[in-house]
This record gives structure tokens, sequence and C-alpha cells, in this order.
């Protein structure tokens, strides 16, 4: 399936139960008619004293957050305030009520109000695109585009749908191990270099990502086979071109661009585990191909 295709359909039933979000989220997505601009709902927003937010509708080109107020935000009008104000600090903000306050209590507003609040945002949207060059959204990378822009760099979010796209960069293509596919495959003309794919939710493996996203713990599930594993990689000086298999909340697979890693021999002794410690967060891909 188209991945634009796949992905608006998956959000738009992720909030399928929520009646008046769904409903002002639909009008807004059908009346832009766009799909050149990047729809994400519930986009985690970091606030303060550690708590985060889920934002209802988030704009990445326009750094632009929807929040629709449903009548139950009535009743925290002062945390809502406060967690409106902390969104605010990460991009520009506009709520849409989708209730009116009748004595005291909040009642949901009529279909004509609703649509006139949501259009005047929906407006003030489209000035927004009309005053900004925006680069449109393209949805997954082509390993095309990728090979073109010549350098992968962590920030600007590489990602790739499957793994032959990933060795199409390098220009080779994944090996099996039977029936089995293996975890990387080595570049070419680039001694001791290597793409991996690891999978964080390996059946067998176990490759963790750490919270800084600086150092990849791998290693078996079968204790006993650690130490042999940790030490045939230990002396070969390997960087390992990494892009870490992510499922995201609306269950679709992709593998992202986290970078260049080495082995950490003295941390990985210690722990009986092959510990991966990034040097690089680009890399420059050979144009030759």
């Amino acid at each position: 399936m188209d991945y634009k295709l796949d992905y608006i359909t998956r959000m738009l039933s992720k909030i399928s139960h929520k009646r008046l979000e769904s409903y002002v989220i639909h009008r807004i997505w059908n009346a832009l008619d766009n799909t050149d601009i990047h729809f994400v709902f519930q986009q985690y927003v970091v606030r303060k004293e550690g708590k985060y937010a889920l934002a209802d509708l988030y704009l990445p080109q326009l750094n632009l957050v929807v929040e629709i107020n449903e009548p139950a935000h009535y009743k925290n009008q002062e945390a809502d305030i406060i967690r409106n104000t902390e969104i605010s600090e990460y991009a520009d903000i506009k709520v849409i009520d989708c209730y009116n306050v009748v004595n005291g209590n909040a009642v949901a507003c009529s279909l004509e109000e609703l649509n006139q609040r949501t259009d005047k945002v929906i407006e003030f949207i489209r000035e927004r695109i009309n005053e900004n060059h925006l680069l449109p959204w393209k949805g997954a990378d082509t390993p095309e585009e990728i090979r073109q822009r010549g350098v992968l760099k962590v920030d600007d979010n590489v990602s790739l749908n499957t793994v032959d796209d990933i060795a199409a960069i390098f220009g080779t293509k994944p090996k099996h191990r039977g029936f089995l596919r293996a975890s990387g495959v080595a570049v070419p003309k680039c001694a001791n270099e290597i793409v991996w794919w690891p999978n964080e939710k390996h059946s067998k493996w176990c490759n963790e990502l750490s919270p800084d996203k600086l150092t990849i713990t791998e290693y078996p599930k079968e204790e006993a086979e650690r130490r042999g594993h940790m030490m045939s990689h230990i002396d070969k000086g390997i960087k390992r071109i990494t892009f870490l298999k992510y499922t995201d909340w609306l269950g679709m697979n992709t593998y992202r661009f986290v970078g260049v890693f080495r082995l950490d021999k003295e941390k990985s002794i210690k722990e009986n585990k092959c510990v991966w410690v990034r040097i690089s967060d680009t890399y420059q891909l050979d144009n030759q191909l």
C-alpha cells in the first residue's frame, strides 16, 4: 500500500472513538485537501517537571499544534491552561472548543458553531501555508532520494520501510542464512564497515537503545551464548551504520537511521554483552555506486 495512504488511514482510525475530535480533524484534512501537509496525531510534547502532553494535532512543517477541547476539558480548565502554555513553548497553538459554558456547565456546541470555529483554524492554516515555502511531506524516504543527498544524518529522521531499501542505499542486497535474513550486510568497497538493522523486539536477541540514543547493547537472550557472541566481535574494529527497527503507535514498522556505532571493548567485557557506542551521527555515502 502507498505509504501516505497507509499512514493517514491508520492515523484517522486511531481517533475514531473520539467523536468530536475525529469530526474536527476530518474536517481540517478534507478542507485542506493537500497531501503535501504532514498530519501527526497525539504528538509527544515534553513538559516541565518530567511531565508530557499528547497534542491532538501537530503540523510539523508549520510548527503548529491544534488542540480540540471536548466538554471534559472544562472540568480541568486551570490544568488545561498550564498544559497549553507549556505546549506553546514548543510550538504555536490554536484551540478549538467543542463546548459552550451554560449556567456554569460545559455543553457541547452546535454543529454550526463547531464548523465555524474549525473553519477559522483552517483559514489560519491556509494563510500559514501561503506565507511559508514548505518542503512537501514525502512520507517514507526512498533509497534514490537518500543517495542523491549523499549523506545520512540522524537529525534528518531518515526512515525506510524495508531492509532491501536500506541495502539499496549502499548498492548491495541483504544476505540470507537459510530461510532467515541476516541482520546486516557489508558495505561494498569499505573494509570493516557493515550496515546493521537491529530489531528491538527480536524473539532471540536483545538490541537495547539507551534513552540518550548513544549506545546499543546487543546480546542473545540465551545467556550461555552471550560470551561467545561478544568475544567474536571484540577485536574486529567494525563500524556499524545502524538503522533501528521501530514499531510506532500506529503499528507501522520503519527502520530509522540512528548513527554509526563501534564496539566499546571495555564495557562489552564488563557487561558480557556487545556494547556499541555511537561515534558519529552522520555517514558520508559513496556517490560512485
